[in-house]
């Protein structure tokens, strides 16, 4: 490999694992410090949902900015910078009213992070062919697993305001990731575009759409594990440092699946397949949670994680890098977080309904969702299969 390419692939390795570095501090540690401001869990609660509900309505259009003359380098700076600003105005707020409207402007500054990171990625793949997305988005997890393990440390003994600094900190490095991965003269260049069927540049195929409808199903279908699954491994007995060890678990398997099939992200013809596989391990891995109290059995469902979400994202990274126009990628990437979000945020509420009265079987219905992934994606294929091929679109 060409040294520039190696260079280049080292700065989006760094873009990525900026961007999840954030992540994995705030997921797990900005809820601890809203509960030092002296909020009521009600209030906590609310202020969590804001996020969820901002990206399901803003991402969309936020994103579509970085089709335009904005470009995804000026989108991912200005909104790392904003966020790392929010942060610092945070430690000095008080009351709910404050914390929950900068928590709102918060997550319009977030919203665009990741997918448009994820955007410039196979932006550069799509020029350069040589390289691997899954071997750059792989120190995406790398950071955010580092990043849970070092604040468990960190934020045990510090005052709680380290959390936002440390946020802000990162924040400050994701635009700093950001102007070093995408040098200005190739900020909105993207490469030609690579088609399964035809279509215009007016949009994508049909069939793209019912690939997101699968893919956030398949992704939705993980609310159950990540909502609850901490909660049910401690009630069957599983030790905290068993359980910690469960995510870890979970998350080196989805590492060593995009280390092992980051490169199919380069062919259009994985997009359908990986999907399908996604949905298919998502179905047995939580049908088989809901019945098993083995730390074994536990730790072989986690391994899944790796097929369950691993390999649905890269097939989802695969269809909006090869089935979208490159004119409207920036807004199809946004759309695709959008789906994804609601559909996380529906199967969350339902798995927290069931979850009290239906203990570990609220795995088991998420089993419907998976298959309908799965479903979608195989009708996805149909679909695309039906259209005829053009030309030198490379179908």
């Amino acid at each position: 490999m060409p040294r520039h390419s190696l260079g280049e692939g080292f700065r989006l390795s760094l873009l990525q694992a900026a961007a999840f570095a954030g992540l994995g501090v705030y997921l797990p540690f900005f809820p601890l410090w809203l509960e030092n401001q002296a909020l009521t869990a009600a209030q906590i609660g609310v202020i969590l949902a804001v996020p969820m509900v901002t990206r399901i309505v803003a991402v969309a259009p936020l994103m579509a900015y970085a089709d335009g003359s904005l470009g995804p380098r000026r989108l991912l700076i200005g909104a790392s910078l904003a966020a790392a600003t929010i942060y610092a105005v945070l430690s000095f707020a008080s009351g709910p009213l404050a914390i929950g409207l900068l928590v709102f402007m918060l997550a319009l500054a977030q919203a665009p992070i990741i997918p448009t990171s994820d955007l410039i990625a196979l932006g550069a793949m799509k020029r350069n062919p040589r390289l691997d997305y899954g071997r750059l988005r792989l120190w995406g997890s790398v950071a955010f697993l580092a990043a849970n393990l070092s604040g468990g440390y960190l934020f045990g003994v510090a005052v709680p305001d380290a959390i936002l600094w440390s946020l802000c900190g990162l924040a400050l490095l994701a635009a700093l990731a950001a102007l070093l991965a995408v040098p200005p003269r190739t900020a909105n260049k993207v490469g030609p575009t690579r088609h399964l069927s035809a279509q215009t540049e007016a949009g994508p195929p049909f069939g793209f759409w019912l690939l997101v409808g699968a893919a956030a199903c398949v992704q939705a279908s993980h609310a159950a594990v990540y909502g609850f699954g901490s909660l049910h491994w401690r009630e069957i007995g599983f030790t905290n440092a068993a359980v910690g060890f469960l995510w870890g678990l979970g998350v080196a398997a989805e590492i060593l699946a995009f280390l092992a099939l980051g490169r199919s992200v380069g062919s259009a013809a994985a997009a359908l397949p990986l999907v399908m596989v996604g949905g298919l391990a998502a179905a047995a891995r939580f049908a088989a949670m809901a019945l098993t109290a083995s730390f074994a059995a536990s730790c072989v469902l986690q391994l899944l994680h790796g097929a369950s979400f691993g390999l649905t994202h890269l097939g989802t990274m695969a269809a909006v890098a090869h089935l979208v126009p490159s004119a409207s990628r920036g807004r199809a990437q946004g759309i695709v977080s959008a789906a994804m979000a609601l559909a996380m945020a529906a199967a969350t509420v339902m798995s927290g309904a069931l979850f009290r009265s239906a203990g570990p079987l609220v795995f088991a219905t998420m089993v419907p969702l998976a298959a309908l992934g799965f479903a979608l994606a195989w009708l996805a294929a149909r679909v695309l299969d039906a259209q005829p091929q053009r030309a030198g679109e490379g179908g």
